[in-house]
């Protein structure tokens, strides 16, 4: 859960920041004077007229974040920082950039100079708590955001990181309360959908379904989505709704790996069906050829049917792949007792 958490997280920090992508010039004949400026060369040239405006470069540190060029952002906020290093608004994006940038310490400093600044600013508290939550000090994140709320009762991010913060520790109810209470605050929070969802499907509740077409009603066809929900359809055994799910994945997506494979997996572990599972194993390592799962239970369809050397041939290219395989290696020696 901690690597999905970091990755939940990551994102959430950033949501705020502008999506915008830099258009593509005019690649006609007109002269360059006609040509449309893409968002960041507009604000390069408002930035030469005025050079001394921090939010310019602010700004345009907002627009290098969307297209994930953190070390461009990282200089055009310390510029900002040059000009004006008292603002509060200023270290705080810093840290964010710092803190998607995978380096929590320094993040966690500049958080605190934002608050050293303005003890209100919301974002820097919750950043910290965060910060808190990935240390896995609970109370510390609890007490972080708590004085957030106390200042602004809006923050549904607030109720996410004490949600995820109680499920960590092992308390569902309160993680479903406080999960319920930041989608509601926000009813096109795609990660909270997904979170209740997740908590709702290790309980085996059909209440995960219902959130995760809540997430698919913020992000449409989102895949993500929709494996997790086929993957709890699958888990309860309700195989032909997983099998709808998956099919329309691969409708959206015909290179969607995932979807291949577990069809391929239905069709051999749980209907007995090794034959027709292996164009569906074929396909996923069409489409990700170092993928040793789908080539080990390939491998596995070829031994079930005793086309033993077609198997010994997948095995040993899964070993190939990953030396440390022990699926693929067991099933090199159940293939060597048989001589």
């Amino acid at each position: 859960m901690k690597k999905g958490l970091f990755y939940i997280l990551a994102l959430l920090i950033l949501g705020s920041c502008q999506n915008t992508k830099p258009n593509e010039a005019n690649t006609t004949d007109s002269s360059d004077s006609e040509k449309q400026l893409n968002p960041v060369e507009e604000l390069t040239l408002k930035i030469r007229s005025e050079p001394k405006n921090a939010d310019l470069y602010y700004e345009r540190a907002q627009l290098y974040v969307a297209d994930n060029m953190f070390l461009l952002a990282l200089e055009d906020i310390n510029r900002s920082l040059k000009i004006d290093s008292l603002s509060s608004k200023y270290h705080s994006y810093k840290g964010e950039i710092q803190y998607f940038s995978a380096k929590p310490d320094l993040a966690r400093d500049s958080f605190t100079k934002a608050l050293e600044l303005d003890p209100n600013n919301t974002e820097a508290l919750l950043k910290l708590a965060e910060i808190q939550l990935l240390l896995r000090n609970y109370q510390e994140c609890f007490n972080l955001v708590n004085t957030a709320l106390r200042i602004d009762k809006q923050l549904f991010m607030g109720y996410f990181i004490k949600g995820y913060a109680h499920l960590e520790l092992g308390d569902t109810t309160l993680a479903l309360s406080s999960m319920q209470t930041s989608v509601e605050l926000n009813p096109q929070f795609y990660n909270g959908f997904m979170t209740l969802g997740y908590i709702h499907s290790t309980k085996g509740n059909d209440m995960a379904i219902e959130y995760y077409n809540s997430a698919l009603e913020v992000k449409p066809g989102d895949s993500e989505a929709m494996y997790n929900m086929a993957i709890y359809l699958q888990d309860k055994g309700r195989i032909e709704n997983a099998n709808i799910v998956y099919d329309r994945m691969i409708e959206l997506d015909a290179n969607n790996v995932k979807a291949w494979y577990n069809k391929g997996y239905i069709l051999l572990e749980i209907q007995n069906k090794p034959e027709e599972a292996i164009p569906f194993f074929s396909k996923s390592i069409q489409i990700f050829p170092q993928y040793t799962d789908a080539i080990y239970n390939l491998g596995l369809c070829y031994e079930r049917l005793n086309r033993t050397d077609e198997a010994r041939a997948q095995y040993k290219l899964a070993l190939e792949i990953d030396s440390q395989f022990d699926l693929a290696a067991l099933g090199m020696e159940r293939l060597q007792r048989l001589k």
